[in-house]
């Protein structure tokens, strides 16, 4: 039987807001949990990679910073780091993810791996406490609905800000369609789900920074979603050729 052990996978490009709060949540947690966490850097120009390193050196070996040349969509560089990773579990998150209770959360993703049927799963996701105020809250208990209903209609809306996959079964399709600039998260579960099963973890979380829904509002963030929802799946593509960065 697997050991189940966990690589967590963050794409970063210019996440040196960021990335130091990401990668120290897990400090603690590296050798008492067997984890290990791989940074996917995208040609970063600020100080993402050089902060990625200083915990590096500090982690045992158990904090990796990769650097692929050439431009990058964000299914490439999960799929850059993916490639790297050594574990049984790929977690898939966003470089400004949070983990609330990250030992009950690892613990949980364990056993429901260790059901050899499920091939996947994500989480609720949530804006920081500290920055959520009652339209955040709104909208994310909207969308977790939705999300959680599209798993009924085996459609598997899941975000990228959590992500967790078998390594053999995303190996197995291929891992993230490089092809989509947007989409390529629902994409990969819609896939997964036809091999197996997925599952919805609702007594966990995860939270994540405000920014994109601060800088467009989250009318336009919805238009968005919908739009690029829409054309994934009428049309097999992304419909805008590049993704605008928010830092």
């Amino acid at each position: 039987m697997a050991n189940n052990n966990i690589s967590i996978i963050i794409p970063a490009k210019n996440e040196a807001q960021y990335i130091a709060r990401t990668l120290a949540q897990f400090h603690e947690y590296l050798e008492r949990l067997d984890l290990e966490v791989i940074v996917s850097d995208a040609n970063s120009t600020d100080a993402t990679a050089e902060i990625v390193l200083g915990y590096a050196a500090e982690s045992n070996q158990r904090i990796h910073l990769v650097q692929s040349a050439g431009k990058q969509n964000i299914a490439i560089g999960r799929n850059a780091g993916a490639a790297q990773a050594k574990g049984d579990i790929l977690l898939h998150i966003d470089a400004d993810v949070l983990i609330m209770e990250p030992e009950k959360f690892f613990e949980q993703i364990r056993l429901k791996f260790e059901n050899p049927a499920v091939l996947a799963a994500t989480v609720p996701l949530w804006i920081y406490p500290e920055k959520s105020g009652l339209a955040d809250k709104l909208f994310h208990l909207f969308m977790n609905t939705v999300i959680r209903l599209s798993f009924l209609f085996r459609v598997f809306l899941a975000k990228g800000e959590c992500q967790i996959v078998r390594r053999a079964a995303f190996e197995c399709i291929g891992g993230y369609n490089e092809e989509l600039v947007a989409g390529e998260d629902c994409n990969l579960f819609y896939r997964l789900g036809k091999t197996g099963r997925i599952a919805y973890l609702h007594r966990l979380s995860v939270h994540h920074s405000p920014r994109r829904f601060r800088e467009y509002g989250y009318l336009k963030v919805s238009m968005i979603y919908l739009r690029e929802g829409l054309w994934l799946l009428f049309r097999k593509k992304s419909y805008i050729k590049e993704w605008t960065v928010v830092r």
